[in-house]
């Protein structure tokens, strides 16, 4: 694959994550699971923006900036987001809730391996800058894992759910 197909595929990918988060959020019924939505969805927006801003650069130079971190907290999100707990709501509304999540965690595990494997592209194509990019990418996505992961945790948790199996053992 090219640099540019690559980063077309990780704008595609970006752009249904965004309504993904942007139309399933309004079926979710736990408040907090809505917020964690709507920041999810907008930090689809600005991985799918920033993505565009590398294909530019590059099609208009063959090159990829050097700078290529944006400056971007979403640890301080992420970290905000694990310190709440879910709201109490009754027991089938988890049940949807729980079911929403799973897609998204799926989703977002799709998205961490796509960057790894878009990754070892670079690597072999020789694009060290674009290999950066992708693992930086990666770790935006495993994030989001991490924190959809640790609410369906909760959710089990919280309604003793024993299914015999996780959605995200890796």
């Amino acid at each position: 694959m090219s640099v540019k197909d690559i980063l077309k595929l990780a704008e595609f990918f970006e752009i249904e994550g965004y309504k993904f988060y942007r139309s399933k959020k309004e079926e979710l019924k736990s408040k907090l699971i809505k917020d964690v939505f709507s920041y999810l969805q907008e930090m689809e927006k600005e991985h799918t923006e920033y993505i565009r801003k590398l294909l530019k650069t590059f099609e208009s130079s063959e090159k990829l900036p050097t700078n290529i971190f944006e400056n971007t907290d979403e640890n301080f999100f992420l970290n905000r987001f694990k310190s709440q707990k879910l709201d109490n709501v009754p027991y089938e509304d988890d049940i949807k809730d729980l079911s929403i999540l799973r897609m998204a965690f799926l989703i977002e595990k799709d998205f961490v391996s796509y960057y790894n494997k878009a990754a070892e592209s670079a690597e072999k194509i020789n694009q060290l800058e674009l290999r950066e990019i992708l693992i930086h990418l990666r770790n935006w996505e495993e994030g989001h894992a991490n924190l959809i992961e640790n609410l369906i945790k909760e959710i089990y948790t919280r309604k003793s759910l024993d299914l015999g199996f996780y959605p995200f053992e890796r």
